[in-house]
């Protein structure tokens, strides 16, 4: 039997592959890379508006065994109109207490609550008063779930949930090589099948976005028709832009067109109906491909498809910065990982064992400095339980954050609620378990007891009761003051257990 040494310890192409999935449409492209060099090698596409998801799972296992796809290396791409982005000003530089206003915003932006969505967010920059511009970018759980479902049935491990619109911004920057200033306000259209993703980018991020529910299959072969309801859907989308977020001139409009649209779109009638200069590009133009991979273009039977995201989340280098993977998959994940650093280091403490022992029976002489080895080798993997336990402990006492996040919150919003203009609160106090304090003054008497009987109705207090109303004299007028006990309803009641 021959041994090829040479194939044997060849180094191994990696090969990327970035799927999306929508209710038309299965998009898959693969890109090599080989000595820092990287290429689109394959393109692949198919039909599922009709298929089951027993019927996807089929198709995509088949992929998989044809293509040889690697799940390490496997990148989910989410279309841009199965997401929501929301634009926000919040009252912070710092990132951990933007963070902490995010999670308040989620049931703001959305009609969800915080566990029903998977969001990530940017940071796009800070201004002098101290508040900070966030693109919120906000799926839903099912949608996610339902797609790593079909994969993982297929064989496949998604290691990325990543923003089809980010994939575009990275595009723009393979293909367009004009310099574009950074002060410079300019819009991002990539054109599909039956969607549009419309993008405002300045400084290299994306600024504002919007999913158009307009595509090349529709009014087909009417181009005049379908070029001028074009343009009244992005003029609508720039008003939008410049509604919400007052700023910069837009400069230039650059489009993303499949191979089909050919010399379709006039771009003088563009550049006229916009006022705008406007680029139309071919969205392979100069982008690397094998010879398989441009093969595999020129075969597809769709000509009319955008590719445009997906080849710009496979060939630049670096982490995507909207990273959408569930949290709990992150958490397994790191839990497995762990879990098999500990059963590596198990089979190294057997082999030491061995070999321990046959040193020791050896040579009796030498069994101390063997014996510290071991204690050595045991620490290690100590420490290597303590910390998978601690995690697991982790897991447990966010599972009981969860119960009680927000609590502080609800009960102020419920003091806001019940207060009227005659009251003045002067001390709001709660002592973190049971009981919240009301200390203040006002004009009448009777305002206090109206407050009280507000406040019982709340779902959150029971027993809501006035400790004290005492009258005193300032000027030539009668203030109340008073002190309101609110105890929690049992349900609310922030017990050891919750507390971290």
């Amino acid at each position: 039997m021959k041994i090829n040494l040479t194939k044997l310890f060849q180094k191994q192409e990696k090969v990327t592959t970035v799927v999306q999935i929508d209710n038309n449409w299965l998009k898959l492209i693969q890109v090599k890379e080989l000595k820092r060099e990287k290429k689109v090698s394959m393109i692949k596409v198919a039909e599922i508006s009709s298929l089951s998801d027993e019927d996807i799972t089929l198709k995509i296992s088949n992929l998989a065994s044809e293509l040889k796809i690697n799940s390490h290396y496997l990148i989910l791409s989410i279309p841009r109109h199965l997401t929501t982005t929301r634009n926000l000003d919040l009252p912070s530089a710092n990132p951990l207490e933007i963070k902490d206003m995010i999670e308040l915003q989620i049931g703001k932006q959305t009609p969800y609550a915080s566990d029903e969505v998977i969001k990530d967010y940017q940071i796009l920059g800070s201004n002098a008063d101290g508040y900070s511009r966030v693109l919120l970018v906000i799926v839903h759980r099912d949608i996610v779930g339902r797609y790593f479902k079909i994969l993982e049935s297929a064989g496949l491990k998604v290691q990325k949930v990543s923003f089809s619109s980010e994939g575009l911004l990275n595009w723009r920057s393979l293909v367009y090589r004009e310099k574009v200033s950074g002060e410079k306000v300019h819009i991002l259209i990539d054109v599909d099948y039956d969607t549009s993703d419309f993008e405002v980018v300045l400084n290299d991020k994306l600024v504002f976005g919007r999913s158009i529910s307009l595509g090349f299959s529709q009014l087909p072969g009417q181009i005049e028709q379908w070029q001028k309801k074009f343009v009244e859907e992005i003029n609508h989308s720039i008003y939008a832009y410049q509604n919400e977020i007052m700023g910069k001139e837009i400069s230039r409009i650059i489009i993303s067109r499949p191979r089909l649209v050919g010399d379709s779109l006039d771009k003088n009638v563009l550049e006229r109906e916009f006022g705008l200069p406007v680029e139309i590009i071919d969205q392979f133009k100069d982008i690397p491909l094998t010879e398989e991979g441009t093969n595999s273009y020129n075969n597809l039977v769709r000509t009319d498809l955008s590719f445009a995201g997906l080849i710009g989340l496979g060939l630049p280098s670096g982490e995507h910065k909207i990273d959408l993977v569930p949290q709990e998959h992150l958490i397994g994940k790191a839990v497995k990982e762990k879990g098999k650093d500990l059963y590596i280091m198990g089979i190294l403490l057997v082999f030491i064992l061995v070999a321990v022992s046959g040193v020791f029976l050896g040579r009796m002489y030498n069994k101390e400095r063997y014996l510290s080895q071991l204690k050595q080798r045991l620490d290690q993997i100590q420490d290597k339980t303590k910390e998978l336990n601690g995690m697991i402990r982790g897991i447990e006492t966010i599972k009981d954050r969860v119960y009680t996040r927000g609590t502080s919150l609800n009960l102020f919003y419920e003091v806001h609620r019940a207060i009227s203009p005659e009251i003045h609160l002067i001390s709001i106090s709660f002592d973190g378990k049971e009981n919240l304090i009301l200390r203040g003054e006002s004009n009448e008497m009777s305002e206090v007891f109206s407050f009280v009987n507000k406040l019982e109705e709340s779902a959150y207090f029971q027993n809501v009761k006035s400790k004290y109303a005492t009258k005193r004299k300032v000027g030539d007028k009668e203030i109340t003051d008073f002190e309101i006990s609110c105890p929690l309803q049992d349900k609310y009641k922030v017990t050891d257990k919750h507390k971290l």
